[in-house]
């Protein structure tokens, strides 16, 4: 399996989480607005290349997790885990949907690339209630190599000035395909 990491300018740390809900929730009208988040420097990008053979009508993504969680160094890493039956593995930050004052966090996209080849845009958008509190995202490109695999992005951001209950929405836009999944946050 071919491996290629790159990261952004900016931030040197980023992780992923895990932690995610299982389903997808209903985008709500804040969240069909995060494909037009502004693009943020920094970030990491994973890629582990997969030996997929599409069937026809296969969607050309998959959205796997939107993550979120206190940053640290050494992860996200492929094939890091000790212990684990083969190389399809990867390290992750611990996950946490509750945010101390005063925390830089790490928020996270994964999604599988079945066929798509060209620009993916990546979009969290951070809502309470109907008040969009935070939103950003990130562009990348899928070379006609990298196609089929998974796709793991992080970056750090600043903590908002909130507290209370908040909904975390993350969007994937490549061409036509756009999945979107959301999970609760609780700033402190």
């Amino acid at each position: 399996m071919k491996t290629f990491t790159r990261s952004g300018l900016g931030i040197l740390v980023v992780a992923l989480v895990a932690c995610s809900g299982a389903g997808g929730g209903a985008a709500t009208p804040s969240a069909a607005r995060g494909a037009q988040a502004p693009d943020v420097a920094g970030g990491h990008e994973i890629f582990q290349k997969l030996d997929i053979h599409p069937m026809a009508g296969a969607p050309p993504i998959l959205i796997n997790f939107v993550a979120n969680g206190p940053s640290q160094g050494g992860v996200p890493c492929i094939s890091c885990v000790n212990g684990a039956s083969s190389a399809d593995n990867i390290g992750m930050t611990g996950p946490s949907s509750y945010v101390p004052s005063g925390a830089t966090w790490q928020y996270a996209l994964s999604f599988t690339d079945i066929s798509y080849k060209g620009k993916c845009k990546l979009a969290w958008v951070i809502t309470g209630g109907k008040k969009t509190i935070d939103s950003f995202s990130a562009t990348l490109n899928i070379p006609n190599s990298a196609a089929g695999g998974f796709i793991l992005y992080a970056l750090n951001r600043g903590r908002p000035s909130y507290s209370g209950a908040a909904t975390l929405t993350g969007k994937v836009t490549c061409g036509k395909s756009t999945p979107s999944l959301q999970v609760p946050l609780e700033f402190q």
